[in-house]
């Protein structure tokens, strides 16, 4: 009997640890692992804050076992920031109900081009998943209005553009559309998590001022219409 308790006692213990076991301990070893620098963490495994991650802010995470065994999805997050906000569910390699509303002004980027542009992007994810850098399936859409919140800047204003964002030969699509009055624009983004990026943009306007714009990045007139094709790295 007396080795029964000592065994109660020591599940007990281990129980606890477990509770309430701190998220610091193994924090940066889960981080480092998705490109990240060392961070500061509180709070325990079970639900606590990242802190000053490099691009995104603080984020806070809790482990739900109930989502996990209906949805095999055990991460709930949301992140605090002043640039962008992000929340949704994960696993590694699967997320659900993400919901991301972006400053462009505010977000990282490589491209030149995009800084300093006023205007917001926004993501939804019913559901994304990959493997082994290959995108399997994706349910979305994409929308950002920054070519109407230039006007002033460019003294030419576009449409706001939209799309459904999918899975294709293992990249993320992004197939965009806006039209009013007298333009149209569409855009065919791919990109690939190995890092690699194209683009295929095509604007048809009668706007005399888009010609004064659309050459500053990158677009050349064919016939009445702007197009843009290119390829790059956005990781």
């Amino acid at each position: 009997m007396h080795k029964l308790y000592i065994l109660f006692a020591f599940l007990g213990c281990m129980f606890a640890l477990v509770l309430h076991m701190p998220l610091a301990w193994c924090a940066n070893g889960v981080i480092e692992k998705y490109g990240f620098e060392k961070v500061d963490a509180s709070g325990t495994l079970w639900e606590g804050h990242f802190w000053n991650l490099r691009d995104i802010g603080n984020v806070h995470i809790k482990l739900d076992i109930k989502n996990y065994l209906e949805n095999n999805l055990p991460l709930s997050f949301k992140t605090i920031s002043p640039s962008m906000t992000i929340s949704g569910d994960a696993s590694q390699t699967q997320l659900k109900n993400i919901n991301f509303v972006g400053q462009l002004s505010k977000l990282p980027s490589r491209d030149g081009r995009l800084q300093g542009l006023k205007g917001e992007v926004k993501i939804n994810f019913d559901e994304f998943r990959w493997e082994d850098q290959v995108c399997i399936s994706s349910s979305g859409d994409f929308s950002t209005n920054f070519l109407m919140k230039n006007a002033i800047k460019w003294n030419w204003v576009g449409p706001l553009l939209s799309g459904q964002i999918t899975c294709d030969n293992g990249e993320i699509v992004f197939r965009l559309i806006g039209e009013e009055d007298n333009q149209t624009i569409t855009a065919d983004i791919r990109l690939s998590l190995n890092g690699n990026y194209s683009l295929k943009v095509q604007v048809e306007t009668l706007d005399p001022y888009a010609d004064l714009v659309l050459p500053l990045f990158g677009f050349e007139k064919v016939g009445s219409d702007y197009k843009l094709s290119e390829q790059g790295t956005w990781l």
